[in-house]
């Protein structure tokens, strides 16, 4: 998670606030987009970054408000980090088509960006993440951790996050993971961990893009994901023409952590259809 390519920090859709890019990889090479989920960065996709950046040029921005983006307000909503990720894409690759990989939060993102201007994508891959929008539960869920955050800071909100996020028995058997996943997480600003709260409570339901989708997809979850569970994961594939439906067994709800070698050996196979 430390080697996610060199960072560049560049205009977001508002005025004054800057975003970071993490970039690796030939210019010319065809683009290649990770985003990342919640409350990380675009470091976490150092594995995949050391993997496809001699093929392709990678692109992992940091979402307002983690990493090395500005906080801004700290008042998001998913159009405001929709809005930045095309200010990423304008800025980077211009009109060129990506192939994008999205992540939870990153896969929301992705999904709605797909909705609003799908020629800017030659191909998604949507892992451990949903096209429905959060129900009551959901949203209660997301006021509780923005108050909790307010109230007693951010690093007990993201011991039960880890708690959560990661495959059971993961803390006893692999702390290096749990405790670099946890530094990355600590060195996000509270305010902009609750303004991404604030995004993904906000954010409306994509289904109905789903069926739409024509460029190449991929779905991955984690066997061991208890937010977003497989049989969600493979529901939401079958709605995808000709979509491509995978299980990492043993992952959790960050695949692309847990077990890189099989999520990159999942990812390479699907990208030889979008290259």
């Amino acid at each position: 998670m430390e080697s996610a390519g060199a960072v560049r920090r560049i205009a977001s859709s508002s005025p004054g606030v800057l975003v970071g890019v993490r970039e690796a990889g030939a210019v010319d090479a065809p683009p290649l987009l990770f985003l990342h989920g919640f409350p990380l960065s675009g470091a976490m996709w150092g594995p995949q970054v050391e993997e496809f950046a001699a093929d392709w040029r990678t692109l992992a921005p940091d979402v307002r408000g983690c990493g090395t983006s500005d906080v801004g307000t700290g008042q998001y909503t998913m159009e405001t980090l929709v809005d930045d990720l095309f200010a990423v894409l304008d800025q980077t690759v211009g009109g060129e088509p990506v192939a994008a990989v999205g992540l939870s939060m990153g896969g929301y993102i992705l999904l709605r960006a797909l909705e609003r201007e799908p020629a800017r994508f030659r191909g998604v891959a949507l892992c451990d993440t949903r096209s429905g929008a959060d129900g009551r539960t959901g949203k209660l869920a997301r006021a509780i951790g923005i108050r909790r955050i307010e109230r007693e800071g951010l690093e007990p909100f993201v011991d039960d996050f880890l708690a959560a996020v990661l495959a059971p028995g993961t803390r006893q058997t692999r702390p290096d993971l749990w405790h670099g996943l946890k530094r990355l997480m600590m060195e996000n600003s509270p305010i902009g961990v609750r303004g991404q709260l604030l995004a993904m409570a906000s954010r409306i339901d994509t289904g109905r893009v789903l069926e739409k989708i024509s460029v190449p997809a991929l779905v991955v979850n984690g066997g061991e994901d208890r937010l977003t569970r497989p049989s969600a994961g493979q529901a939401m594939a079958a709605k995808i023409p000709n979509a491509v439906f995978s299980t990492i067994e043993g992952a959790g709800h960050l695949s692309s952590i847990e077990a890189p070698g099989e999520f990159n050996r999942i990812l390479r196979r699907y990208l030889t259809y979008v290259r």
